[in-house]
Formats: structure tokens, C-alpha cells, sequence
């Protein structure tokens, strides 16, 4: 079928050339199987079976953009459903219906109320052209057009499936085709969402071969490479984040807040810097080594500017440190992220120093 080969194309092409944005975040390319029921006024039978495909990416939080192609076969129908006024055709006889190719491609807006971390319900609504084919035997036949159309959904993507990140992914989708006397359509699909971004992977440590032993007495090492007091042979949980309390394992304490060090955001922005993603690598290191933890990243500002955008801001922050550190490798149900704006000062908001204090990001041990 020549829509099933031109979409199947276009998703190897995107596919393709998504390997040159692997190392950015928050992309995804997804492959959706749907059944659609169409408008009766189209002539065909009500049902079908279709396919999309979309590219996504995120704009920080919780906010996303998709381009998307899609298409269907619709079979013919035993009889037209005339139910509009009909001046050209003879009384005596309904002509047939004939098949018609619909496809059309679009851009879309979502919000997905989770950031598609975990588990995450999420709505959408864009804009595009669709394409409907008519055969020669159809009523429509001489009418094929490029239309616009609108469509509106509601969906949810599942948390990461396997080592990659695979999701599944499942929506209903009402579009609205302004083809003829306009057209409306459902559509019913569940699919695969597939990350473009994988976790770091962790370089692996190889031993040094055992050297042969001496008759002199061993010396004895005493070390403490995380400097949280425990020697490292009785560390059960290695490089612990500076200033953080521990038991006599050398495991974080549950019950305790830790301000994370060298975290920056471009200017009123969400998004990390370079130096704040190096600084955050170490968290996530830490974060492995302390399998059991639950953790809340907080995130907070200073007193300038209103108090709505500072509440905004700080969680926007905070649900980007929690995002870094979830492709760090990092169990998201072990997470949680929250804003507390300008409410829990450290210092004077009536001093540089003391505003650059209040401007900080912690990590909350449950």
C-alpha cells in the first residue's frame, strides 16, 4: 500500500537522523498502531486500522512538542450515508463508496502532568494538513484535497521498560478534518515511545592482580576516601556527599537536609549549567551507592520578583535536578522533586551574600 510505504520511510529517515541529537535530552521518537472510527459522512467503513509516528522533544518541565505523521486505509462501504443535501445524483440510485487513503502530519503541544518520568498521564492539542485520497468510484472522487485539521488528546506513557528506557504508550485522539463538509474522527492507539538520551553508563573498575606476598609485614591502611568518618573497609556505602550525617556502616542517615554544592541555572531558567551538571554527577554516584535512600530535592530562590514566579521557578529547578539525576541511572521512584520558592530562607535577602545563600538547591533524605 502506497501510504503504509511512504509512512514506513519517513520513520527510518527519522530514525536516522536522530542519532545526531542522542546526547541531548528529553527526546523521543514514537511508533503508535491505532483503530480509528471516522465520520459516517465519509463514505467508508466506519473502522480502521492505522499508524503514527512522532518526534518529540521537551522544553524543560513539564512541557513537550511533537511533529507527527500519520495514515489509514479506509475500505469502502456498501452504500453511501447521504446525510447532507444531494442535488447532482440520481434518486433511484446511491453509487457505491470508495476506498480512501487519509494521512496527514501535524504539530502538537503536550503537557505531560509527570514530565514522562514514571508513570504520566498527559494532554495535547496542535495543528496540521491531512490528505484524503479518493478513489474513482467514490462520491468524493475529483475532491481530493489538502486540508487543515485540529486534533485534541489525552493519553499516558509508562515508566521505562528494560535497561533503554522503552515506554508504552497509550491515548484517545478526537480529530477534526475540515475536508468537504468537515469530518469527525476518533482514534484509539497504544504504542512504543523509545528515549533518544540513555542514562550515563558506569565505566567499569577492573582490579589490580594480586602482588606477590612478601615475608615483611603488611602495612596497615587506614583511609577514609568519602571523609564521612567510616574507614573505607567498613564502608558499606562509598562516596557520600560532603556534610552528610551516617551510621556506623557509613550509610546516610534517613531524616536529614544536605544543600548541594556548585548547582547553577542559566538566568531565570530551569536549565542546568555545564558546571552544575559536573557537580551532579557526583550526586548521582553517591545516590548508587545508597540503594535504600528516598530523597526529595528541593528547590528555593531568594526574595526578588513575585512570589507566584519564585514558587514556579524553584519547582521548575528542582523537577530539572530530579530529571538529570533519573537518567543518571537513578530509580525515579526513589525521588521526588518540590519548590518552596522564597518560604524557607537560610540568610538576609537584604544582602548579595545572603540572596546568593537563599538561592540553593537540597537534597532531603526521607
Amino acid at each position: 500500500m502506497r501510504l503504509t510505504k511512504s509512512l514506513g520511510v519517513t520513520l527510518l529517515a527519522t530514525l536516522a537522523t536522530s542519532s545526531q541529537v542522542i546526547a541531548q535530552e528529553d527526546r523521543h521518537v514514537d511508533v503508535m498502531p491505532f483503530l480509528t472510527r471516522v465520520d459516517e459522512d465519509r463514505g467508508t467503513e466506519r473502522q480502521a486500522w492505522g499508524l503514527r509516528g512522532a518526534y518529540g522533544w521537551g522544553w524543560g518541565g513539564n512541557w513537550f512538542s511533537e511533529v507527527q505523521l500519520f495514515g489509514t486505509q479506509l475500505e469502502s462501504g456498501d452504500y453511501l450515508d447521504f446525510t447532507f443535501p444531494v442535488t447532482d445524483v440520481d434518486p433511484s440510485f446511491i453509487p457505491p463508496s470508495g476506498d480512501t487513503e487519509l494521512s496527514g502530519l501535524g504539530f502538537d503541544m503536550v503537557y505531560s502532568f509527570s514530565g514522562r518520568n514514571g508513570y504520566s498521564p498527559y494532554l495535547l492539542g496542535g495543528v496540521g494538513v491531512s490528505n484524503n485520497n479518493y478513489t474513482d468510484s467514490s462520491y468524493f472522487a475529483g475532491e481530493d484535497d489538502t486540508n487543515a485539521f485540529v486534533n485534541l488528546a489525552a493519553g499516558i506513557t509508562s515508566g521505562g521498560i528494560g535497561p533503554h528506557g522503552l515506554k508504552v504508550r497509550a491515548e484517545i485522539r478526537y480529530l477534526r478534518d475540515y475536508f468537504a463538509d468537515d469530518m469527525d474522527d476518533w482514534q484509539f492507539g497504544i504504542g512504543l515511545s523509545i528515549p533518544l538520551s540513555c542514562p550515563p553508563v558506569a565505566t567499569p573498575v577492573y582490579a589490580e592482580p594480586p602482588k606477590e606476598p612478601v615475608d615483611e609485614q603488611p602495612e596497615i591502611i587506614n583511609t577514609d576516601s568519602d571523609g564521612d568518618g567510616v574507614l573505607d573497609r567498613n564502608d558499606r556505602c562509598p562516596d557520600t556527599l560532603p556534610g552528610a550525617e551516617v551510621d556506623e556502616n557509613g550509610c546516610v542517615v534517613a531524616e536529614q537536609t544536605i544543600t548541594l554544592e556548585n548547582i547553577q541555572f542559566e538566568f531565570n531558567s530551569a536549565k542546568l549549567t555545564p558546571a552544575a551538571e559536573m557537580s551532579l554527577n557526583r550526586v548521582v554516584q553517591s545516590l548508587r551507592s545508597q540503594p535504600d535512600s528516598q530523597v526529595e530535592v528541593a528547590g528555593h530562590t531568594d526574595s526578588q520578583g513575585n512570589d507566584a514566579y519564585n514558587m514556579r521557578l524553584s519547582r521548575q529547578r528542582a523537577e530539572s535536578v530530579r530529571s538529570y539525576l533519573v537518567r543518571g541511572g537513578i530509580d525515579a521512584n526513589r525521588i521526588s522533586a518540590r519548590g518552596y520558592g522564597e518560604t524557607q530562607p537560610v540568610a538576609s535577602n537584604a544582602t548579595d551574600a545572603g540572596r546568593a545563600q537563599n538561592r540553593r538547591v537540597e537534597m532531603r533524605f526521607r
